[in-house]
């Protein structure tokens, strides 16, 4: 997604936000219009080797794990997405301030190097974050269990009332051989 703001100049006034998977597991990361490079971690895709050094696995792994338990995982993501987009808006402010400033005072080549260094440096810190959402969610929802600290294998299946309806009380109990005509 892109957002320009034209009170802003270019290199400070454009902003991608860039998510690496499905906008609804991924996180929204902003980078200025103006910098010069992308941290290494958003470098690094190759979806046919896991690397935890790349920022495509780390928003890929959760978004595949998610199929585990959705309708459970699916509101831990939004947390987290939540209270990082949330800082991420407030970093912008902030950064947006000090951008400006040394735009004005020291010329764009200086605003290239800071708005650089902060993206690279806050993409960063989001990839950690979320790799360790990633670690989180591993041994929270293990086995298709919801687990927590104290409470190991705690089953969540379907609603009674769909169990009820479907005949599955005790899960498939047999299976019939169908042939087709």
């Amino acid at each position: 997604m892109n957002q320009g703001r034209s009170w802003l100049p270019d290199p400070i006034g454009g902003i991608t936000w860039f998510g690496l998977d499905k906008p609804s597991e991924t996180c929204f990361v902003p980078f200025y219009s103006g910098v010069s490079d992308l941290p290494d971690a958003y470098q690094t895709c190759n979806p046919g080797v896991y690397s935890r050094e790349s920022a495509w696995w780390a928003f890929n792994f959760v978004a595949n794990w998610a199929a585990v338990k959705y309708s459970y995982m699916r509101q831990d993501i939004e947390e987290i997405q939540e209270a990082i987009e949330v800082q991420e808006i407030e970093k912008i402010a902030i950064s947006d301030i000090h951008a400006l400033e040394i735009f004005n005072t020291s010329g764009a080549d200086d605003c290239a190097v800071f708005i650089t260094d902060f993206c690279g440096s806050n993409a960063d810190s989001v990839v950690s974050a979320w790799w360790a959402f990633a670690d989180i969610m591993i041994v929270k929802y293990d086995d298709g269990y919801i687990n927590s600290p104290g409470h190991l294998a705690h089953e969540v299946g379907y609603s009674q009332p769909w169990l009820d309806e479907s005949g599955w009380q005790d899960g498939p109990i047999s299976y019939t051989n169908r042939q087709e005509n």
